[in-house]
């Protein structure tokens, strides 16, 4: 101990440098009352061990204490942790600067260390002896060992409490007081005793204060700053001026001594006088500190709340209510913002009386303490100069703040102390007085600081700036590291009164100070540090996307400032933080570097990306400061982006179902089902179509590289929030300035809403999230809302029919996914099969539906394909992985019957009317046939009408051609809704499939896809011409067909159950049918339907009303299509198919032989009753009675009928002769009227008729009715008013027109009867 005690006494030796060693830059006006106290850690550093004492201890920085007079005094304690010896020496000059008390805390566990913990104390007692008055130690000892567990039976003995006193012991030559606590004692004392060491310390300084005031004018020592000892060597001390030096010092070093002990207003007193004293013999450094001494009493009265609690620096990353720096900059000065501090009533001061108690009142000088325990606790007897400053903050003083009591005079200010105006003048001329000497310059420096605190304080931004400014010319020599810290001072100040630039210069002043050239240790850690902290200053912040949205700042500033950040990053080997700060420049000052500048930014962060590559989640530094992430938004830029809709055979549709009654209004303002639709605001970011759970969804980007080489980005995947989004990645290699578009895939793994807020990239080594809302000088919405409905099953679909090269030209052709082509011959029949797989691995096809749509009429579709839909139904749900065959029928329809030429199209006929005025009733026909069939088929031009509702031909009424009709005449209008025989077609369709499974279809969900048909339908067979001819049998006609084969091969045709015939290609022939005529009934129920649908047509006022020839028409056309089956069959091959009649027009007379006769024969020849075919012969000029009978069998009466009676010669060659005058005679009328024939009615004629010649004769046996002369009126008119016709009237009105229209009827006797006349 005493080696090391002389090693510390050589150090404080005459050999030292008079000037002090560093300025005091925590000092300030308030601390020329304080009691400098060190208190430092000894022994090994145990910080959180060791952090409650030095709590404890710091809190008494404030005690009460009464004097000998009963006057109470406020005395201040400041703990340093650290204290230069020769700082010492100035005691005389400025006694605040003297040590008067120390304070060591330790721990130890054993005496070895215990001994050592002392010897360290004594060490730094012996270190500051010159001045100390007191000394403590506080040793924290182990704890005391558990005690043993009593038994039982065993009464428990009294425990004592063992001191660490008792077990362990200080050595012999410690001398100074000492506490002893456990480790985990609760040290309930320690500020009790600490109180009684200030205590002790203040009655110390009231001696020595009471000794220098009892001194006499003529016996006081000369007092010397260090560097004025050698001035005075060999002057006159007894000289007049001397003793008023002399004396002046006196009074100046009395007055601190009163300060220090709680008397300030004899201490301005004193200040005053030492004034005069000292500028009347031109002491200038002792005037300048007389001046400062009057600043600092003057600045405890006015400004008491400068005794501030120290406070904890928030992290400097972290924004209060996230603002940012550039949000809360300062204005030039506010003292609300610039300047907060803590009101004296705020703090608890502690105050300790003469007696041990301990008050609860206590204030903490944050100047005087340390930010941590690790810095007091150290071995060594320096300590680091470059420690960071704390930011002070302090509550805006008022002049009319309370003073501290003692300090008034019946509750006023002393008159002599300073105006808050004078503080700042009289701080200007102690500088002034200070620079005079070289040595003085800390005490200027000091001075200085002092002074720009009050300014603070006084709100007086322009002076604090002067007085900043004088520092910097101060010629102080100091180290590099105490310059470092003279800049970060001057930056602290600058900060508090809000001029952030001049703040951030001399910040980054001292960070550049700390990596000089020429620096043997250059400290990158606190360089780095300081220019991040000064991007406040350069109106920059962490946060980049902030930094973007105020863009204000000096952009050549900011770029060097990131530089030179990067820089430091690098050398401090943090290859990520360098990687985080270049893309922050890149993404920042994009804009405002030139291209070259791009290209090299990017080049240097692709280097540096290579040692760590950058990733976007925050960095935190050790110092607890956090890093946002940097994203290189807009590298590559992004010049568009398109959510995609999935392919149209995938994409969601709704399941049609039907809608609810909205009344028996056609609009209605109220929307049923639908009530909150219009409520609900259109979010304009929502997506309208949807996507599908475990689908793969696609977004697609048009991107830019804007650098001059190629850009190559990896791993660009999109980003999502909302639902679990598997995203795939891509990779893209972007040539210079081209727009590229990307395509991004996913799979949303959930439903709900998915938000689609950008994509992330991997470019230049730095991994980016470019999101949308971030991407500026482009129209994106902040992001996309797309609805993930569940999932839905996925089929394939093929067909048993071969593809054809080009899918459909129909409307929904993107839904086609496969196709299928067949050639038919018109009538032909032909299967497709579909076979459905269903590819899903865990849904099922519950629901299918099957529609056809084409490029002809429903009515003609559904002729030409069918499906069986209750076998598809049948054979759901189709399981996963499993198929289902699905059969079409494919029937090529066509008009097989010739159509109408175009002249007949316009004959003066009306439309809809059937009869016979436009008709050829005879025309000469080919003798192919059957021979004992008249040459009368009316060939093309015979009018073919299409029956209503299953019609194959539209009417002229209807305004719409046949497609035959169309055909022949390319510049007809109409559109398609028959097939012409005679040419080829082509028929487009597409079955449409909707199917769906799962919870989808619950939801209501399905999807669609179709196969495109491609049908061609060749020319088979076609009917040309057709004619109704009598049969040998009244229940039957013939209809005579002219059938040609349009095929270029051999047909054959079966026409009959046993007749087939062979057409030659591109032949005809003729064929003649036996077909059993229309039913009577079937005749009553067309004309019942007449007459309802004329009713219907008269009460809603329709101009046009039916005729019942159209009914009798259009049954008897159904009736021929529905028994005649023309069968026919491609010789040599297995193509066959079936000719149908359907739309075949017939004219009156044919009519008139296809419908059953209403009139029933009974015919006698001589007395015989006449049968079909029977055998009649009579004898040349004999008499022979014809009877004949009518009965009326239909159910409406008959009128202006006219029976007829000719007797001609068939000479079996087409040839007819009827002049037989010479030949047959007839007694008796040939030809009777019969006016009315009622129903059931019976009219009887008898003739006698006279044979001259033998020979063959035929009798033709007709009834005719005559078209009446007047047109009948209306049934019911439009004048006539309702109800004034009886229903009845009505219906027995409607029957008793019957059949006297303006059309002739024709009922003959079939088969004519045939009489052979012999010769006697």
């Amino acid at each position: 101990m005493r080696a090391a005690v002389g090693l510390m006494l050589s150090h404080g030796g005459a050999g030292a440098e008079p000037a002090m060693s560093r300025p005091d830059y925590e000092q300030s006006a308030l601390h020329h009352g304080c009691l400098l106290v060190l208190l430092r850690g000894v022994g090994p550093s145990r910080a959180r061990i060791l952090q409650r004492a030095f709590e404890k201890v710091r809190r008494v920085s404030h005690i009460r204490v009464n004097d000998s007079s009963g006057n109470p005094r406020s005395i201040w304690i400041r703990f340093v942790h650290d204290h230069p010896v020769e700082h010492n020496d100035w005691g005389d000059f400025q006694t605040h600067r003297r040590l008067l008390g120390l304070i060591t805390i330790g721990k130890f566990d054993n005496q070895t260390e215990l001994n050592e913990l002392c010897r360290q104390h004594e060490s730094l007692k012996v270190r500051y002896g010159s001045t100390l008055y007191e000394s403590r130690a506080i040793f924290f000892g182990p704890d005391e060992p558990p005690l043993d567990t009593i038994g039982e039976g065993q009464s428990p003995a009294p425990t004592t409490i063992r001191r660490l006193q008792d077990d362990f012991t200080t050595p012999s030559n410690f001398k100074s007081q000492a506490f002893f606590y456990r480790e985990q004692d609760a040290c309930v004392d320690l500020e009790s005793r600490i109180g009684d060491f200030a205590s002790a310390l203040f009655w110390v300084l009231e001696s020595r204060r009471l000794e220098r005031s009892k001194e006499k004018a003529d016996k006081v020592s000369l007092l010397v700053a260090p560097f004025e000892k050698r001035d005075f060597v060999g002057l006159d001390m007894e000289s007049r001026n001397n003793r008023k030096r002399c004396v002046g010092r006196v009074m100046k070093n009395l007055a601190d001594l009163s300060l220090q002990a709680g008397l300030v207003d004899d201490a301005l007193s004193l200040y005053h006088n030492a004034n005069e004293t000292l500028r009347s013999v031109g002491d200038s450094l002792w005037v300048g500190a007389s001046e400062e001494g009057l600043c600092a009493a003057s600045a405890m009265l006015l400004y008491p709340q400068l005794r501030e609690i120290e406070t904890l620096h928030r992290n400097s990353s972290l924004q209060e209510a996230g603002t940012s720096p550039l949000k809360s900059t300062p204005e030039k000065w506010r003292a609300s913002d610039a300047t907060k501090k803590i009101s004296a009533n705020e703090g608890t001061v502690h105050s300790v009386d003469s007696a041990p108690a301990v008050a609860s009142q206590r204030i903490t000088s944050n100047s005087s303490s340390c930010s941590s325990v690790s810095s007091l606790v150290t071995t060594a007897t320096n300590s680091s100069a470059s420690d960071s400053p704390s930011t002070s903050s302090s509550s805006t003083s008022t002049l009319s703040a309370a003073p501290i009591p003692g300090h008034q005079r019946n509750g006023e200010m002393p008159g002599n102390m300073l105006k808050a105006e004078e503080i700042t003048n009289y701080y200007r001329k102690a500088i002034i007085n200070y620079s005079k000497y070289r040595h003085a310059a800390t005490i200027e420096t000091e001075a200085a600081l002092k002074a720009s605190r009050i300014c603070i304080e006084q709100n007086r931004p322009l002076d604090l700036a002067m007085f900043l400014q004088n520092i910097l010319y101060i010629n102080l020599s100091m180290s590099e590291a105490e310059r470092v810290k003279r800049f970060e001072i001057i930056t602290e100040l600058y900060q508090q009164i809000g001029y952030q630039r001049k703040a951030a210069f001399f910040q980054r002043l001292a960070a550049l100070k700390h990596v000089q050239q020429g620096s043997q240790a250059p400290d990158w850690n606190q360089s780095y540090r300081l220019m991040l902290g000064s991007f406040t200053g350069y109106l920059l912040c962490l946060d980049p996307l902030e930094v973007l949205e105020n863009a204000a700042g000096w952009p050549a500033l900011q770029i060097d400032l990131v530089q030179s950040l990067i820089t430091a990053a690098r050398r401090l080997g943090h290859s990520a933080l360098a990687t985080r700060h270049m893309t922050f420049l890149l993404q920042t000052q994009w804009d405002n570097m030139s291209p070259t500048e791009q290209s090299e930014m990017a080049v240097q962060l692709q280097n540096l990306s290579a040692q760590c590559e950058g990733s976007p989640v925050p960095l935190v530094l050790e110092n607890g400061t956090v890093i946002p992430p940097a994203n290189l938004t807009d590298l590559p830029y992004c010049l568009d982006l398109q959510v995609k809709d999935l392919p149209a055979h995938l994409r969601p549709q709704r399941i049609k179902v039907a809608k609810a009654d909205s009344g028996p209004f056609l609009f209605t303002p109220i929307h049923f089902n639908s009530m909150d639709r219009r409520d609900k605001k259109k979010d304009k970011n929502k997506i309208a179509f949807q996507w599908v759970q475990n689908d793969l969804s696609e977004v697609t980007v048009r991107l830019r590289n804007p650098l001059p080489f190629e850009l190559a980005v990896t791993d660009m995947r999109l980003l999502t929030n909302g639902v679990v989004f598997e995203s795939l990645p891509q990779t893209i290699v972007l040539q210079p300035h081209v727009p590229t578009y990307v395509s991004l895939h996913g799979t949303p793994i959930e439903t709900g809403q998915l938000d689609l807020q950008g994509y992330s990239t991997h470019t230049l080594g730095v991994k980016s999230n470019c999101r949308l809302k971030h991407m500026r000088g482009r129209s994106f919405p902040p992001n996309y809302l797309v609805d993930v409905i569940p999932a839905l099953p996925r089929i394939t679909v093929k067909t048993s029919l071969p593809q054809t090269a080009t899918f459909s030209n129909m409307n929904s052709a993107d839904i086609v996914v496969t196709s299928a082509s067949l050639t038919l011959y018109n009538g032909e029949s032909s299967d497709c099969t579909i076979t459905i797989t269903n590819e899903s691995t865990t849904l099922p096809v519950e629901y299918l539906e099957v529609n056809i749509n084409s490029n002809v009429d429903q009515e003609l579709q559904k002729k030409i394909f069918r499906i069986d839909e209750e076998a598809l139904k049948a054979k759901l749900p189709v399981p996963p992985q499993g198929s289902i065959e699905l059969v079409v029928s494919v029937y090529a329809e066509a008009d097989f019957v010739c159509p109408q030429p175009p002249a007949s199209l316009h004959s003066g006929a009306a439309a809809g009317d059937y009869g016979a005025s436009s008709l050829t009733h005879h025309s000469n026909m080919s003798t192919s046939g059957h021979a004992s069939l008249p040459s009368r088929v009316s060939s093309p031009q015979h009018r073919r009408h299409e029956p209503q509702n299953s019609s194959f031909r539209s009417t002229i009424a209807g305004a719409q051609h046949s497609l035959a009709a169309l055909s022949l005449q390319p510049g007809g209008g109409g559109g398609p809704s028959s097939l012409g025989s005679q040419y080829s077609h082509h028929i487009e369709a597409q079955v449409r499939l909707k199917y769906s499974g799962g919870q989808a279809l619950t939801a209501g969900h399905c999807r669609q896809c179709a196969v495109s048909f491609n049908l061609e339908l060749l020319p088979s067979a076609q009917i040309t011409s057709w004619d109704v001819l009598p049969a040998e049998v009244a229940s039957q006609f013939y209809l005579v067909l002219d059938i040609s084969n349009l095929t270029a091969q051999e047909m054959s045709l079966n026409y009959t159950d046993t007749k087939n015939i062979l057409i030659e290609a591109k032949e005809s022939c003729r064929v003649p049918i036996p077909v059993d005529r229309c039913s009577l009934e079937q005749v009553v129920a067309a004309r019942a339907a007449e007459v309802a649908e004329n009713l219907e047509r008269e009460l809603c006022f329709r101009t046009q009303l039916l005729s019942f020839n159209d009914a009798l028409s259009k049954l008897c056309s159904t009736h021929i299509a529905e028994r005649v089956k023309i069968n026919w069959l491609l010789t040599g091959t297995d193509i066959r198919g079936i000719a149908s009649l359907r739309g075949i027009v017939l004219s009156q007379s044919m009519v008139d032989l296809t419908a059953v006769c209403p009139l029933q024969w009974a015919i006698n020849f001589q007395e015989t009753p006449v049968n079909p075919h029977s055998e009649i012969v009579c004898t040349v000029g004999q008499r022979a009675m014809l009877s004949i009978q009518l009965a009326n069998q239909s159910l409406q009466p008959l009128r202006n009928l006219v029976l007829s009676i000719k007797f001609y010669q068939d000479y079996l060659n087409g040839m007819e002769n009827y002049n037989l005058e010479t030949r047959v005679a007839i007694s008796g009328p040939n030809r009777i009227a019969i006016p009315l024939l009622e129903k059931q009615e019976q009219k009887q004629h008898t003739c006698s008729v006279i044979f001259f010649t033998p020979g063959r004769f035929k009798a033709s046996i007709e009834c005719c009715s005559n078209p009446q002369k007047e047109q009948r009126a209306s049934l019911l008119t439009r004048s006539c008013p309702a109800g004034t016709v009886g229903e009845g009237a009505v219906h027995s009105d409607l029957f008793s027109s019957s059949y006297d229209e303006q059309q002739v009827h024709v009922w003959k006797f079939i088969p004519p009867i045939e009489v052979t006349v012999v010769e006697q």
